[in-house]
């Protein structure tokens, strides 16, 4: 594999080169992202208010086909260049896409003063840039419960650390969003940048989740009318490979009479459930975000969702029944079982009775807020001023 990827690095650097050379830099900021097909509420918050300014602006949202990703993780075993190339064989037609689509993603960095990734991307951290170009990460997640990039390479559900310096991941960071200071540590271990360059200034997303739409709020309720009635109670789980979710054991304890079970999952899990008494979420018609708000209680494990409830002022719930598997194979950067103990378990039936017989700790839920969620008015006036500020240096 390492071989396959050292020529894709050669030939990429040699392109970019006459790229640089022949192709001009303009006072525009450049969106990529490689986890969407279509633009993210984060970038659409920014374009918006670009507009407004008159700032010019390009956009490329492609999403990367998952077995392009498996295959440079540790748990995909394809260390060995046949293993890899066997992979790659069987997801051909989506690799040759996504080689095609660099062409453009390597017009655009080179022709742009500032560009602004949610995640990680070969062009802009595998590349040499103009002198004075700029590059925002703003992840697509607020938090960094679990553990990622550099924290988790060699870790079963992390990347390979071969891979990782072969395509320079995480490189080129000019400055890191972060969803509070908190974060900020963790960030900075991530994507391994100097902590100085880590900026808790939220996302998009923090401003998002402050808001409420009362037209959106209605179409939920006339689509699931039983919302209206009882204590809602939304179970939204991280992604696992292995894709589990133990929504069972749940299940089992669960008092329907008294609350509604709202199910939304990860887009890479199956959303079809054959249970009368869950309402499963559809996901082309509502975002988890907009579900979020008209909940009472958020139950969830390791995913950054819980900043994002916190937020909204949701109550939080962490059912954490796979926490000492979880932490060996992928990492979790905050101690959940003893920083936030009232409020999470590994059991089922405390996190239920917790709900049942409103024992809710609220003073352990706002010590989560006024650790890890943002201090800012508006997130997205925060990333404007900086993206203003990148462009006059």
């Amino acid at each position: 594999m390492s071989i396959i990827l050292y020529i894709l690095k050669i030939h990429l650097i040699s392109v970019y080169f006459f790229i640089k050379i022949f192709r001009r830099r303009k006072n525009q900021v450049f969106f990529l992202s490689r986890q969407y097909d279509e633009i993210p509420l984060n970038y659409q918050y920014v374009m918006d208010s670009l507009d407004k300014d008159g700032i010019k602006y390009k956009v490329i949202c492609k999403k990367v086909d998952s077995g392009i990703n498996d295959s440079v993780r540790t748990h995909g075993n394809y260390s060995s260049t046949g293993g890899f190339i066997s992979k790659l064989f069987k997801k051909l037609k989506p690799a040759l896409k996504y080689y095609f689509s660099l062409y453009k993603q390597m017009n655009y960095c080179a022709t742009s003063k500032v560009i602004i990734v949610d995640g990680y991307n070969l062009p802009v951290s595998l590349l040499k840039h103009k002198k004075g170009t700029k590059v925002i990460q703003m992840w697509h997640a607020l938090g960094a419960i679990k553990q990622f990039g550099y924290q988790s390479t060699g870790k079963k559900e992390g990347i390979d650390p071969k891979v990782g310096k072969i395509l320079k991941m995480h490189k080129n960071y000019d400055y890191v969003l972060s969803g509070s200071k908190g974060m900020n540590e963790f960030f900075s271990e991530a994507f391994a940048t100097p902590i100085e360059k880590v900026i808790a200034i939220g996302t998009p997303t923090v401003d998002y989740m402050r808001e409420r739409n009362k037209d959106i709020d209605k179409e939920i309720y006339k689509t699931y009318p039983s919302m209206k009635k009882k204590i809602n109670v939304l179970y939204s789980p991280t992604f696992r490979n292995d894709n589990s979710n133990n929504l069972d054991a749940l299940v089992k304890v669960f008092d329907f009479d008294k609350c509604n079970l709202i199910i939304t999952f990860h887009p890479k899990v199956n959303n079809n459930i054959d249970d009368d008494r869950l309402i499963v979420v559809n996901r082309d018609k509502f975002s988890t975000y907009d579900i979020i708000k008209v909940c009472d209680y958020v139950i969830t494990d390791y995913s950054a969702l819980m900043v994002d409830a916190a937020i909204a002022n949701k109550k939080i719930l962490l059912y954490l029944y796979d926490y000492d598997k979880y932490s060996v194979e992928n990492g979790i950067n905050i101690d959940l079982l003893n920083d936030f103990k009232h409020i999470s378990s590994k059991d089922e039936k405390t996190i239920v009775d917790i709900i049942n017989n409103d024992k809710y700790d609220m003073k352990e839920f706002k010590k989560f807020q006024e650790l890890y969620t943002p201090n800012v008015k508006n997130s997205t006036y925060e990333i404007v001023q900086l993206i203003k500020k990148c462009m006059e240096d």
